[in-house]
């Protein structure tokens, strides 16, 4: 990588970054594409994150993602929002133009893409998401786009959960959105499992965000941690006979949007997966 003063800077904001795989990701494909572009990463602590957007405008960045736990605070730091982000009050993409900083939400395309790559159809599914954040926000509005018949959601802090259901219900009243116990997880037979918490990610690889769940085969289980690529949540899924998907996918799917976004240049999935595997076989 040849980086000049005429380098343009990308980046992410996040508490902890050690583990992410995005910067390693955007710098491979920028190389084989090209682009004058280097990504870094930043360990933004939460009462930093006005101190950080400063920053970005004076060192000329052209944006950044934004990752956990910062996904819904940075929205009021930001000039606009584009439709998508307004709905589910969560930005995990930022442009800077002119000064002014607009806010995008590329996960829940990700993760739908995901699946369809997969064959896996929503329309008229039972579906249980895990955790009530930004990530959870961005699936389920995607999720409830795709015509799934019954949301369930399952968070440890109860009251967030049903805010997140109440404003879900504003935008998609004709479904069914629900609360769930985890003492009555068992209840509902779910055709998709969804856990959008960092629970089980690297350095905590043994925690599990539901313990003692009773995965039933055939159930196609998603866990958007990507390191490691195998939680222990996504090993006991497939142990069970589950479909099990980590968020390798996700991950490449709303980076290739995050890169349209800020460079105009649209990506083939399947080729930047290809370049992917080239340069890094760790990484895929």
């Amino acid at each position: 990588m040849n980086i000049s003063p005429r380098t343009k800077l990308v980046g992410l904001i996040g508490h902890p970054v050690e583990h992410s795989l995005s910067p390693k990701l955007h710098n491979t494909l920028y190389q084989k594409y090209g682009l004058d572009y280097v990504y870094l990463a930043f360990d933004i602590a939460p009462d930093d994150i006005a101190k950080a957007v400063e920053a970005f405008k004076t060192l000329s960045f052209r944006g950044f993602n934004v990752t956990i736990p910062h996904k819904e605070k940075i929205v009021r730091f930001l000039d606009w929002l584009d439709t998508e982000a307004a709905i589910i009050g969560a930005v995990n993409t930022v442009k800077v133009e002119d000064g002014k900083l607009m806010g995008y939400n590329t996960d829940g395309m990700g993760f739908v893409s995901s699946l369809k790559r997969r064959g896996i159809t929503l329309k008229d599914k039972i579906v249980l998401v895990l955790g009530a954040g930004g990530s959870a926000k961005a699936i389920c509005v995607y999720l409830l786009k795709e015509g799934v018949k019954e949301l369930y959601i399952h968070n440890r802090t109860r009251e967030r959960a049903l805010a997140l259901i109440k404003q879900l219900k504003r935008f998609f009243p004709g479904v069914r959105l629900d609360y769930l116990a985890e003492e009555n997880i068992g209840d509902v037979r779910p055709h998709l499992v969804v856990n959008t918490t960092p629970l089980g990610m690297w350095p905590h690889t043994h925690l599990m965000p539901i313990e003692n769940y009773d995965f039933l085969p055939g159930m196609t289980v998603v866990d958007i941690v990507y390191n490691p690529v195998e939680t222990a949540f996504l090993k006991k899924a497939k142990q069970a006979g589950c479909m099990a998907i980590n968020g390798l996918d996700m991950l490449v799917g709303q980076a290739l949007k995050a890169i349209e976004i800020w460079t105009g240049v649209k990506m083939d999935f399947d080729e930047a997966i290809r370049i992917l595997i080239e340069g890094d076989k760790f990484l895929l």
